[in-house]
């Protein structure tokens, strides 16, 4: 731990000391200066500023947004909640009050728990999930993110995603686009404190980022502190204006209590308390990480090639319940990976039409090996389980987009993919016998699509496609629950979908907006389930389900130069209304046990929306909302029910391009209890009193300071 602080700290330092050509930063915080370099362009070839980003708005004909970090200063900026505020379709569910362990669109993940699954995470283009589909949101700085770029559905081709929900792609900043030191310090209730140390600069043909933060929390519930340190940096190299290499280097650890579930009657009497097991058990997670990755990008005016590759390496160590009928335990695993993405994008035209052709490859292999323990009262004991697994994938994809007339295109792309799962069993003595197993998987998702651009800033579209996601080792791999308790390997199928979607998205005066309507018709969706004597036969594929929905989002500006004018050198002050909604309709269809139920763990109706006032001064404030306007059931009976809820918070401050900020950002002012995330299990009629609700935060308020030089 200490040679990551020290190593972290020099690596800040290092890429922190001005230069003569240091960037400056401008009115809202992540804008720059330009700097002049003779020959060299002053943004990266490869983390793009947003606005460029931006632009592939007129080449989706699906759902898809940007959030940018701009937002996310206004208050505490410590985890994906706070950088993911507001994006349609997205929801997301936290087990600790502090980073995500459920992200969820269009339906995707709702039976993970503590890693999210069915939605792809990648830095620049690079993958950063594990190669069985899991992420681990902690080894990603929240801080060190320009903006994010969420792709809905098959949206997400252009990565070679394999899941159902989608893809989110960040982009970290660069030393084009912060300022050459920085110092943020965040601090509020429930023993939250949090610092980050960050710098960038230009230097000839180099520019180079650098950010520490460290993360520290007692939390909200018994047994809940944690800590978290993290060092994130890129170094870029532009070889000419069209040739750019890209380094990156994450290094982190967190230690985290688990203060476990509670049953609903638990939570309501005492949402601070932990599960007495949890206590008694000392259930944790802790984790160290390393990561490096590379990218090389080509573009010229016809041309856009690049070449990635990745490796990091997971050191995890997770202390659960164990009981003599569930011999879980213990887990201690470590987890290589290793990738690569190659990516080209050709502009030239065909048949004398404007054509955009993409094709890519992104191969990914890990190896995790792990093995259990007895938890005796937080310490190891004898070893229940060991055993490694395997995971491959080899995506393909290609899509091509051709305008038939200078504002209606179409496009049609394809993946093919390889994928494969092998445990082996090296404990092989337990009662089950040896559990090794391989399985190859072969899946082929093509995708139509069109857009007409009703004007350069308005898009309406529609697509038809298919989506395909292989199970991970979390559903194939189980310690069954009885006396005989052992690991057990269930073969599943992968879970695929055909979707229709249609929507728009634009600008209009005062008014920006998206909106998509799409439906589902999922196969093989991997859920918890019972069979028909109601015994809980763990993750299962289970052949038809409906997913469809509404996402909609509308920013509104609703006054100009009220209390200060604009003016020919400034703009006035004024105030704006931000809203999304998100109708997540997902049932069963016509199964033998479970009929058309509603498929557990996300809310039906969920809206966002946050009312701001900003002058040209600095100042801002402003009330938001969060709410869940119905009830939703956790188990797939329907016969138990997390309720609804309204969240109220508010945001003040004082920003500025450089120099001192400062904010005020209160939450949950009704101090409402509330379940942030559930654990989903098959039937809640076959377990007496579930304990598998987690409470969020009660009432809280943060604040914190930074100083930009």
């Amino acid at each position: 731990m200490v040679r990551l602080r020290v190593l972290a700290i020099a690596a800040v330092i290092i890429v922190t000391v001005p230069p003569a050509q240091a960037v400056d930063t401008s009115a809202n915080a992540v804008e720059t200066e330009p700097v002049t370099v003779t020959g060299e362009s002053t943004d990266s070839l490869i983390s793009v500023p947003p606005e460029q980003s931006a632009k592939q708005k007129t080449q989706i004909p699906g759902a898809f947004t940007i959030r940018t970090n701009d937002d996310m200063d206004l208050g505490r900026a410590s985890n994906f909640q706070d950088l993911l505020q507001r994006v349609p379709g997205v929801f997301l569910q936290s087990e600790n009050g502090m980073e995500v362990s459920k992200v969820s669109i269009r339906g995707s993940g709702i039976t993970s728990e503590d890693e999210p699954l069915g939605v792809m995470f990648l830095m620049d283009g690079l993958n950063f999930n594990q190669a069985d589909g899991e992420t681990v949101l902690e080894d990603i700085d929240i801080a060190a993110i320009n903006y994010a770029e969420v792709f809905r559905g098959a949206d997400a081709f252009r990565y070679g995603a394999l899941t159902l929900g989608g893809a989110i792609n960040l982009v970290p900043f660069t030393g084009y686009n912060v300022a050459p030191f920085q110092v943020r310090l965040e601090g509020g209730s429930y023993g939250f404190f949090r610092g980050d140390m960050s710098g960038g600069a230009v230097q000839g043909r180099f520019d180079e980022y650098g950010a520490i933060s460290f993360r520290e929390r007692e939390g909200f519930r018994d047994h809940s502190r944690e800590t978290t340190e993290i060092f994130f940096g890129d170094l870029g190299y532009k070889f000419n204006d069209e040739v750019e290499n890209r380094f990156y280097l994450t290094l982190d650890r967190f230690d985290r209590n688990l203060p476990g579930g509670l049953t609903k009657s638990q939570m309501e009497d005492d949402p601070m308390q932990a599960n007495p097991l949890a206590v008694i058990q000392d259930w944790n997670k802790s984790l160290s990480n390393v990561r490096m990755a590379d990218k090389l990008s080509i573009q010229t005016d016809q041309i856009q090639f690049s070449a990635g590759a990745f490796w990091y390496h997971h050191d995890v160590e997770n202390r659960g319940f164990f009981s003599a009928d569930f011999r879980e335990g213990i887990e201690q695993f470590y987890s290589d990976n290793v990738g690569a993405n190659l990516h080209l994008v050709s502009r030239h035209q065909l048949f004398g039409l404007r054509n955009i052709l993409t094709i890519g490859v992104s191969p990914q292999y890990e190896k995790e090996p792990s093995e259990n323990y007895e938890n005796i009262f937080g310490h190891t004991g004898a070893t229940t389980a060991r055993g490694t697994g395997i995971s491959v994938n080899l995506p393909s994809y290609f899509d091509d987009q051709l305008y038939l007339t200078q504002r209606f295109s179409i496009l049609a792309g394809a993946q093919a993919i390889f994928a494969e799962r092998h445990f082996i069993d090296e404990f092989v003595t337990d009662t089950e016998g040896n559990q090794s197993h391989r399985q190859n998987f072969w899946g082929f998702t093509p995708k139509l699509g069109a857009m007409y651009e009703i004007n350069p800033k308005t898009q309406a579209f529609i697509n038809f496609s298919r989506t395909w996601q292989p199970p991970s080792f979390d559903n194939m791999v189980e310690f069954t629950e009885d006396p005989n308790s052992s690991v057990v390997y269930t073969p599943l199928q992968p879970q695929h979908a055909w979707t229709i979607e249609i929507g728009t998205r634009g600008e209009y005066s005062r008014f920006q907006w998206e909106l998509s309507l799409y439906r589902s018709w999922v196969r093989d969706e991997l859920l918890e389930i019972n069979d028909v004597f109601g015994n809980d036969l763990g993750a299962r594929n289970v052949p038809h389900t409906i997913h469809q929905g509404i996402e909609a989002g509308l920013e509104v500006e609703l006054f100009r130069d009220i209390l200060v004018p604009k003016q020919s050198n400034r703009a006035g002050d004024r105030v704006s209304l931000e809203q999304s909604y998100t109708l997540n309709d997902f049932h069963m269809d016509g199964n033998a046990i479970y009929g058309d139920n509603r498929l557990p763990s996300i809310p039906v109706h969920v809206y966002e929306a946050q009312l701001l006032y900003q002058a040209p001064s600095g100042w801002y404030a402003g009330p938001n909302l969060q709410c869940n306007f119905s009830r939703y059931p956790v188990d797939e009976a329907n016969t138990l029910f997390a309720d609804s809820y309204v969240l109220l918070g508010f945001r003040a401050g004082f920003r500025r391009a450089s120099g001192f900020s400062v904010f005020v950002d209160c939450r949950n002012l009704t101090n409402q209890t509330y379940a942030a995330a559930v654990d989903v299990i098959a039937d809640a009629r076959t377990e007496e009193d579930p304990e598998i609700f987690h409470p969020g935060d009660g009432r809280s308020f943060y604040g914190g300071v930074s100083w930009s030089w």
